[in-house]
């Protein structure tokens, strides 16, 4: 009877981890980094929409679509954090790389989007000159995160096999 309890335990254990409910590390961050990147790509693209709406004296649209930025990079900080549960558990090099470009990447990108929310709030109120300061601000720190992107992309493209094999793209 003892035997036959082992040995089915045994079997439900091989069964599990045969069906994938076991996961290894970089499983569990290829999950969470698809919806970071769409986290980015979404925050990136209601930044650009707030920097446009302010060009165009729209500062109830450039409020709302930086506020909205400011939440994709904020999500995009949490799924960071899960990811770096399982960092010191993945085997290569290059995806620990790729975390740290993408940690500061989005830390600027959510800094940059706070000083373009204060720049909102400057030109509503007419103050042009504080507004133009924190828009200042705000693009220098975006501009610096897009050069960490494209260190990020071109890491991508040089570990192309070893990214399309985890599943990263």
């Amino acid at each position: 009877m003892r035997k036959d309890i082992i040995l089915i335990v045994l079997i439900l254990i091989a069964v599990v981890s045969i069906s994938g409910c076991i996961n290894s590390p970089i499983d569990n961050v290829n999950n969470r980094m698809k919806d970071l990147n769409t986290d980015i790509t979404e925050g990136d693209t209601d930044y650009n929409s707030a920097v446009n709406s302010i060009n165009n004296r729209d500062f109830d649209s450039a409020n709302s679509n930086v506020q909205i930025a400011k939440q994709k990079f904020d999500d995009a900080e949490g799924k960071l954090s899960e990811i770096e549960e399982y960092e010191n558990d993945l085997n290569e090099s290059i995806y620990k790389e790729y975390i740290d470009l993408i940690k500061e990447e989005v830390s600027l990108k959510k800094q940059a989007s706070d000083e373009l929310y204060l720049a909102v709030q400057y030109y509503a109120n007419n103050d042009a000159y504080s507004g133009n300061s924190y828009a200042k601000s705000s693009n220098s720190l975006m501009k610096k995160a897009v050069i960490l992107q494209d260190e990020r992309n071109d890491l991508v493209e040089e570990n192309s096999d070893l990214f399309k094999k985890a599943g990263i793209i």
